[in-house]
């Protein structure tokens, strides 16, 4: 009976000792399973189920994701940063010193009272073509030098370029560009003469190399130019704090990116947070290695122990190759390792006085079960309440979140016997009143019906833009995914959330407040009454319905784009066009419909659409549209006689 009581808690100390962030929200289905083998309802040794301890870690193993990487590559810090199969390039925008060159594409766009959009490739000599002018020399010019230029050239043929204001305007934007060859030496995975994107950095073109192998240094490495080295990048500073010091060098075409080995490289363990391989720089010391390994555990002591190698060119024999001792971590400033060192962090002593909270809580893990309390100026421990617990666990004392957690509260008990025999089920209501044991473990089940109302909103450049069913974890990638995916204007780096916050005023209603979400990604957790918005990458205006040339059109940037000058660029009012019914779809979603009177001056921004409805009964006389046309017409040939006047 000793021995299975021992192996007992040898199992138990596996599955339970954990620190309060190993401990994941569980699903009710998990929590039942969790709950049953825990529980035990017999007590001889016979019944002692070594089986049914391992599927109780297995519950909880399997509540944990994972994170496909290369084997073993986990364990070196920053060697998977360079692992992303992502298009660093879509939407970047254009350096304002980068020169055009042979090989790159640009794009010509003329609007007002010409309007055209052309791309030419800049050949060999750094030449285009542009009909009734010939060629025009654009190499080795910024794009407002090669604007510049091309607006005085092109005012040869087209006289309105010199009238800024009701003349005709020119855009000029890059297409496609011309790739670099850079050369990568050293520790790359796929080493040799890459071509990369002419705006890459150093950490772009690594990634499209294929990354650094393990081998390589994070910390040294060097940019070369015409044989010489013109910077040095330690990628720690931004891998640990974001601090991006290498964009700053431009790579150009036939640099050398070289990797140099690893010189010193130490490995950390035990009770620190994120444990690993980390490289250090020769000046550095145990106390660097902490701060780059996230700092120590709350479970962690003041003790490590530390192994070294001895250099090979130190040692007597291979029996003294190795040294291990004791450190005190309030020294790891005077403390300096060498390649190949190990360290590891030790726990302190494990005292048994916690309860483990499970399920549907903001903090699942482990909670004192004693407090502190003060009786006349004298500190005592008393057991901590039900309440107590769940409230620091977190939410429980929010009403609105309470509507989503089943009330009453499971709690499994060890017995006389060390088994989870017994079982109380505490409402809420009553947690204050119920003091819990050392060992309890509370289990809070979620409300099953509490999602089913709930909703989220998304607007903007996606396919099919509206409002959703909220289902449970959904995130904002499949979020986009369900709404049909971003349409070609749109942009997965434009994105923004704004969430419904609910107070209570003074006079205890319910209050909506919305504000924006920051520091989103796309694996963002979608919530009730999120809406999301996202926008157009590129300064376009699109116009559709009953118009000559619906589809996409430039938008100069400026201010004073009404409605009536993108209709224009898009050909114009079709017969039968309801000019007073036309609307403007903002790119936050929002719709403003126009009138006979401010439709011709409606700003337009980009990102805008634009409809215009068609008449279903084109036989009937429709007064209104008549004078908007008639407007029109007398407008034009006011501006035609202005025009001749001063050809004149």
């Amino acid at each position: 009976m000793v021995k299975y009581y021992i192996l007992f808690l040898v199992l138990f100390n596996t599955v339970f000792a954990q620190s309060q962030l190993d401990i994941k929200r569980l699903s009710n289905s998990q929590l039942d399973a969790l709950k049953d083998e825990l529980s035990q309802t017999e007590t001889n040794e016979d019944d002692f189920d070594l089986e049914k301890q391992t599927k109780l870690n297995k519950v909880i193993v399997e509540s944990k994701s994972e994170i496909s990487k290369p084997d073993g590559l986990e364990d070196y810090f920053g060697y998977d940063y360079f692992y992303n199969d992502v298009n660093f390039f879509d939407n970047i925008p254009t350096p304002s010193d980068f020169k055009l060159g042979p090989g790159d594409e640009i794009i010509i766009s003329l609007w007002g009272q010409t309007n055209s959009r052309e791309t030419f490739i800049i050949n060999k000599e750094g030449l285009i073509y542009y009909k009734n002018l010939g060629f025009i020399n654009v190499s080795n010019k910024t794009l407002k030098e090669a604007e510049l230029l091309l607006r005085n050239e092109l005012s040869k043929i087209y006289s309105s370029l010199n009238n800024q204001d009701n003349g005709t305007q020119i855009m000029l934007e890059l297409g496609q560009l011309k790739s670099i060859n850079v050369y990568l030496t050293g520790n790359i995975n796929k080493p040799g003469i890459h071509l990369v994107h002419p705006f890459s950095d150093v950490f772009t073109s690594l990634v499209q190399a294929g990354g650094v192998n393990i081998n390589g240094s994070l910390r040294n490495v060097k940019i070369i130019r015409e044989s010489k080295t013109v910077a040095t990048v330690d990628f720690y500073a931004f891998f640990l704090d974001g601090v991006n010091s290498f964009s700053n060098t431009r790579i150009l075409d036939g640099d050398i990116i070289h990797i140099p080995s690893v010189s010193n490289r130490v490995k950390i363990e035990g009770e620190i947070t994120n444990p690993g391989f980390y490289e250090l720089l020769d000046s550095e010391t145990s106390l660097n290695l902490l701060g780059y390994a996230g700092g120590l555990k709350t479970s962690a002591s003041n003790k490590a122990l530390l192994e070294s190698i001895i250099p090979f060119s130190d040692r007597s024999s291979d029996d003294m190759a190795k040294t291990s001792m004791q450190i005190n971590l309030s020294n790891t400033s005077q403390v300096v390792l060498s390649n190949g060192s190990s360290v590891k962090i030790l726990p302190i002593a494990d005292n048994d006085t916690e309860v483990t909270v499970y399920g549907r809580v903001t903090l699942p893990g482990k909670y004192p079960a004693l407090s502190k309390i003060y009786v006349k100026d004298k500190q005592i421990l008393k057991k901590s309440s039900l309440k107590d617990v769940l409230d620091q666990a977190g939410g429980f004392d929010d009403p609105i979140y309470r509507k989503s957690i089943n009330d009453n509260i499971v709690i499994l008990r060890l017995n006389e016997k060390k088994f989870y025999a017994e079982e109380f089920i505490v409402p809420y209501a009553n947690s204050q009143d119920f003091d819990l044991e050392i060992n309890d473990q509370i289990f809070v089940y979620e409300n099953p019906n509490y999602y089913r109302g709930f909703t989220y909103t998304i607007i903007g450049e996606v396919n099919k833009p509206g409002t959703y069913p909220l289902r449970p974890g959904i995130t904002l990638s499949e979020a986009i995914n369900v709404a049909g995916g971003i349409t070609e204007i749109g942009s997965i780096n434009s994105l923004s959330v704004t969430k419904t916050i609910i107070r209570f005023d003074e006079n205890g209603e319910e209050v909506e407040e919305t504000e924006l979400v920051g520091n989103i990604d796309l694996n963002f957790a979608i919530t009730d009454k999120n809406v999301i918005s996202v926008r157009p990458a590129t300064n376009v205006v699109r116009v559709l319905g009953n118009v000559y040339s619906p589809g996409l059109i430039a938008h100069s940037g400026k201010k004073n784009m009404s409605m009536a000058n993108a209709i224009e660029l898009a050909g114009g009012y079709k017969p039968f066009s309801l000019k007073k019914n036309s609307y403007v779809i903002r790119a936050n979603g929002q719709i403003e419909k126009a009138n006979i009177f401010r439709g011709r001056t409606k700003r337009i921004f980009p990102g805008d659409a634009i409809f215009v409805p068609v008449n279903p009964e084109p036989d009937e006389f429709d007064i209104t549209t008549f004078l908007a046309d008639l407007s029109t017409t007398l407008a034009n040939i006011a501006a035609i006689l202005v025009i001749a006047d001063n050809n004149n």
